[in-house]
């Protein structure tokens, strides 16, 4: 009886063995197939924060939207839909589209979401607790998002890539929001971590590699005395985008040091003692890439606390504070450095003005690079970076030495209103710690389009209300001003003052431009050519950018930064009335 029963067993392992194997097979060859359904990134895509990596903000697939159709604009969903109990948080960063399926991150209440092309939910991503965020009591630009989302994911064809407030790079799997590898840079292990490192930008895809700045944000943490300011360093890192592996990571400046005495730095709002620097603090600026030269170009942001000065250099900052930044996309190394804004030493226990030296401070370089090509004088084309800054001024660069060719006008009196002396009348935008050119400005290679706040911050100025808002449309090398939308001056009980654009503009080959205001709460298309306003539409309150795809505009709404804060928000779409190239979607293909 016992071989009988012996054979039985050893039947049963077998037969158990083999259905093992054959249910793994199965289920490797359904997650094959899976991963090869998922339709391809394509040009009427909106992939990232800029659509590419020349950071053009420009969908050139995109014509169903025109200055003709666009009036028709109507809201064709919202999610949370109204009348739903779900809440969700405040969408800072541009949404991303990719096959009609719409991809964002919260800053409050965090999570990630992706969206069918009908609203609903196809997966949320939740990186931990943290549902709740303390709002600021007074002041400005005070940005905690604990582990929420501020930046603007990068989708490709088989994952997602974005980092968060708390510091924290992920890759999710595309097709089922599943954790596939993240990197946490403020722990042991990742090279020069540190306690406030964050992600404000967003990735890129650039030779093979995902590339996104970060770095520590120690603007808030000097009003605290005790803190012992500043340590945290700016960078761009490169990630294998397979397993999270650090290919390269570029430093912004000298590592901070412990100064050999400590620094005192006097202005109106106090005195502030440093003991550490100089710290050149987050690069929140989205990177660009020219892969015919195989560089990558940012914008950086400026010093938290001051380098040592020296017998022979005086000077309490560096190069590498409001500057560009080219470095070589095979290994990090640099290639040039170019200063936009001098002796900006600034955090928030700073004034945004010294009045001894006539400098306005905080006026970093969040805007992306923009690339594109000039006509030289014998007529040949030559490779220039568009850029803005928060010093109210856009710039044009030559992309191989940094060499600046000319820039709009800057601001250089006084922050007092009137202004003194007057205005120029092509200036953008006048200088602050929220004012200027923040970020999000566009190009169609043949046109630039620049946003811009008036918002003269200072203990000079009450009541502390922004005083304008527009945006500008120029020519490529900036000779000319084709028009601007100047935002009409808000009057309203507890308010009166101007209405900002920071949100970033989007364009496409259609013929329109859209973005947002903050106060009014609109989103607003014009036609590119004129900048005659087509559609109006309320939004709620906003500080995200539009993204444009598939005859589609997408907006996120709620606000954690200044002026208006509203904790929850709404991801909303748009587009023209009956069925559309989404609507045929439906639920989704993939």
């Amino acid at each position: 009886m016992k071989e009988p029963d012996h054979l039985q067993s050893r039947l049963i392992y077998r037969s158990s063995v083999l259905v093992a194997v054959i249910s793994l097979l199965v289920v490797g060859l359904a997650a094959k197939a899976a991963e090869q359904s998922v339709p391809p990134v394509v040009d009427a895509d909106w992939e990232s924060y800029n659509n590419g990596v020349s950071g053009w903000r420009y969908n050139a697939d995109e014509k169903t939207l025109t200055p003709q159709t666009a009036p028709q604009l109507v809201e064709k969903w919202r999610f949370p839909p109204d009348g739903s109990t779900a809440e969700i948080g405040v969408i800072h960063g541009t949404p991303a589209v990719v096959n009609g399926y719409v991809y964002f991150g919260t800053g409050s209440f965090p999570a990630f979401y992706k969206l069918k092309p009908n609203g609903q939910v196809a997966w949320v991503f939740r990186p931990g607790e943290g549902a709740t965020v303390e709002l600021p009591k007074g002041g400005f630009n005070r940005i905690d998002a604990g582990a929420g989302f501020l930046a603007s994911p990068l989708v490709t064809d088989k994952a997602v890539y974005i980092g968060n407030n708390a510091g924290v790079f992920y890759a999710l799997d595309r097709l089922t929001g599943r954790e596939l590898w993240k990197v946490d840079t403020r722990t042991l292990g990742f090279p020069g971590h540190h306690d406030a490192n964050l992600f404000n930008a967003s990735a890129i895809l650039a030779d093979g590699k995902v590339i996104v700045g970060g770095g520590g944000y120690e603007h808030s943490q000097p009003i605290d005395p005790n803190y012992p300011c500043c340590q945290g360093r700016g960078f761009v890192v490169a990630f294998n985008p397979d397993d999270g592996e650090v290919v390269w990571k570029y430093e912004v400046g000298e590592k901070p040091r412990l100064f050999s005495k400590p620094i005192t730095i006097e202005d109106v709002k106090g005195t502030r003692t440093y003991h550490y620097g100089p710290s050149t603090s987050s690069v929140w600026c989205t990177p660009s890439f020219d892969a015919a030269t195989g560089t990558i170009f940012f914008g950086t942001d400026v010093h938290n606390s001051p380098r040592e000065p020296t017998e022979d250099d005086a000077r309490l900052y560096t190069e590498y504070s409001a500057a560009v930044i080219a470095v070589d996309v095979k290994n990090g190394a640099e290639k040039w450095v170019t200063q936009l804004n001098k002796n900006d030493v600034f955090n928030h226990a700073m004034a945004g003005y010294d009045p001894a030296a006539g400098v306005y401070k905080d006026c970093s370089v969040g805007d992306t690079p923009k690339i594109y090509t000039l006509p030289t004088p014998d007529g040949s084309p030559a490779t220039v970076l568009g850029v803005g800054c928060k010093n109210g001024g856009f710039y044009l660069l030559d992309s191989a030495d940094g060499r600046i060719f000319g820039n709009t006008p800057v601001y250089t009196g006084k922050p007092k209103y009137p202004l003194d002396p007057k205005r120029h009348p092509r200036m953008i935008a006048l200088p602050s710690t929220i004012g200027g050119i923040q970020t999000g400005c566009a190009t169609d290679g043949k046109r630039v389009f620049t946003n811009g706040i008036d918002w003269l911050t200072s203990t000079t100025i009450t009541p502390d209300w922004p005083e304008a808002g527009r945006v500008v449309c120029l020519s490529a090398n900036l000779a000319d001003e084709h028009w601007r939308h100047e935002r009409p001056r808000i009057r309203v009980p507890g308010y009166d003052g101007g209405d900002p654009i920071a949100s970033g503009i989007a364009l496409n080959a259609g013929g329109i431009a859209c973005f947002t205001s903050t106060v009014s709460e609109r989103l607003i298309v014009v036609d590119a050519m004129t900048g005659r306003t087509v559609k109006d539409l309320h939004v709620g309150t906003v500080w995200s950018g539009p993204s444009i795809s598939r005859g589609r505009i997408y907006v996120g709404t709620g606000s954690m930064l200044f002026l208006k804060q509203q904790l929850e928000g709404s991801l909303i779409s748009f587009g023209l009335p009956g069925e559309d190239e989404i609507d045929r979607m439906g639920a989704g293909t993939e």
